[in-house]
């Protein structure tokens, strides 16, 4: 592999008003500074250094990178508070990157913002907006190969969400059941398709103490991209007019995954009717998690859907499958594994190799593909699932041309194993 890639130098400073010390004050604003490049004669970057990268390496030549960061974060917070303190907090997040070297595209452009969001807690809600790097399911977020429905491997685009960060414990169970629930809007801007939108929402559960050695994790996460307008609609029978639908009727039919009342009307055609209004992805979780003195386990599986026959389980096993080892004995000279994930990936199943139009679960899901929106289930060139399932620029021409007619992800059917330390 004719590929360098350096880090120049990483600087990360600590504001502290009116004192010095070395463990950062609650609060802080915190800053860093990143310059690195990398040389290449190869055509396209290594798929390692540019995978759940949320699209800040571009895809393609030499490049050196400037990375600017600045953020504050939450008081630490016991589980109960005095009266008199308040329970309202704050932060922000800045991380703005500058690339020097290829030219800028719509997809990968010169300066990008992983990061640009403001956050306020009250109690145990949190409410965000903006651009934010984040994952969604259950699993190892350090290592992992890239969660199956959503991952960091595009560019964040603008959000608002209201979530609950952490476990909140149910009160009446003395902490043995807890939740974690979210639910937000966002805005895919400068896309492909104008106009459109994202729909999220997540719902996780936790059986077991805080104390226990031994917990249970289980719950879902469900995004769906929806309206919009495109030339390339216009004149067909996917929209009206080249318009997808955006009123509140139709949106509330597709948080919920309910087809629509009609077949069709004068917002939207029989291809939404009969399908549902949307595209749809998201995934089943569960985990299992053991916390011993020195070591903690973790085992998770991440089961994948992106219609009826996914959430039916018509498509097992597909979707991610992983284990994570953390060590937390107390550091020695010698060597040692601080953290090792081991990870399965299965896409092949997909409810069947063929597609039935008459049968109640058709088939063939064709993960991350759709018809109205050509270029799936991605933003800005950058898949937004698992990066193991790639995009048709990012893959040779024999498989490009082998899968000619399989929308913009046409090799989707992929098992991967997968080690991280």
């Amino acid at each position: 592999m004719r590929t360098l890639y350096l880090i120049a130098a990483l600087i990360f400073l600590t504001i502290l008003p009116g004192r010095t010390q070395s463990v950062p004050a609650p609060g802080a604003i915190r800053y860093s500074v990143e310059l690195g490049g990398l040389a290449t004669a190869d055509p396209q970057n290594p798929f390692w250094l540019r995978a759940n990268q949320y699209n800040v390496v571009p895809v393609r030549g030499a490049f050196g990178t400037v990375r600017l960061g600045m953020q504050r974060d939450y008081k630490p917070r016991p589980d109960s508070l005095p009266k008199r303190k308040s329970r309202f907090d704050w932060g922000f997040g800045l991380y703005a990157v500058a690339n020097a070297g290829p030219s800028s595209t719509s997809d990968n452009p010169a300066v990008l913002l992983p990061d640009a969001y403001v956050k306020i807690r009250f109690g145990v809600i949190e409410l965000y907006g903006g651009n934010r790097r984040e994952v969604a399911g259950l699993g190892d977020t350090l290592l992992t190969s890239g969660f199956v429905a959503w991952s960091g491997n595009a560019m964040p685009f603008p959000k608002i969400q209201l979530q609950t960060p952490d476990y909140v414990p149910i009160g009446f169970t003395k902490k043995l059941l807890s939740f974690r629930v979210g639910y937000a809007h966002g805005w895919l801007i400068d896309s492909y398709i104008q106009g459109s939108y994202l729909h999220q929402k997540y719902l996780y559960g936790r059986i077991g103490k805080p104390h226990w050695r031994f917990q249970f994790y289980g719950g879902l996460n469900h995004q769906v991209q929806w309206g919009g307008h495109a030339d390339y609609l216009v004149g067909t029978p996917l929209a009206v007019d080249g318009h997808l639908s955006t009123s509140f009727q139709d949106y509330l039919s597709l948080v919920i995954g309910h087809y629509p009342d009609a077949l069709e009307n004068n917002r939207f055609t029989d291809f939404d009717g009969t399908n549902r209004l949307g595209n749809h992805v998201g995934s089943y979780d569960i985990a299992f998690e053991w916390k011993g003195d020195k070591q903690n386990w973790l085992l998770y599986h991440q089961h994948m859907y992106d219609d009826a026959s996914g959430l039916a389980l018509q498509n097992v096993p597909d979707g991610l499958t992983g284990l994570r080892f953390l060590n937390r004995s107390p550091a020695r000279p010698k060597f040692r594994f601080q953290r090792l994930v081991l990870e399965w990936l299965t896409t092949t199943d997909q409810s069947g190799p063929t597609f039935d139009p008459t049968a109640r679960y058709q088939g063939a899901d064709n993960y991350f593909n759709h018809s109205q929106y050509i270029q799936g289930w991605s933003y800005r060139g950058r898949t937004l699932g698992t990066p193991f399932i790639m995009p048709r620029p990012d893959l040779t021409p024999t498989i490009s041309n082998e899968y000619g007619g399989n929308g913009f992800y046409p090799n989707n059917r992929v098992v991967a194993w997968y080690l991280g330390q």
